[in-house]
């Protein structure tokens, strides 16, 4: 399975919101607005990374119709 750097990313940023909010209901440092940030930016880029592995898949698809297709044109 190859890692790819938006997954290594994810679970860095993960971990850095966890700690963030952890933080802030316990220690009451950070503002909320950081700790939100940092929660948003993790979903986004988790969706983005998600996003593109559809598209790869639906690309894999699309050809495999269109050889299914030209086998069948040429039976």
């Amino acid at each position: 399975m190859k890692l790819d750097i938006k997954e290594i990313l994810f679970w860095i940023f993960l971990a850095i919101a966890m700690g963030l909010l952890v933080w802030n209901v316990f220690g009451n440092s950070p503002t909320e607005f950081i700790t939100m940030v940092a929660i948003l930016f993790t979903i986004l880029l988790k969706v983005v990374s998600t996003s593109e592995r559809l598209a790869k898949i639906e690309t894999k698809f699309n050809f495999l119709a269109r050889d299914f297709k030209e086998h069948i044109r040429h039976k």
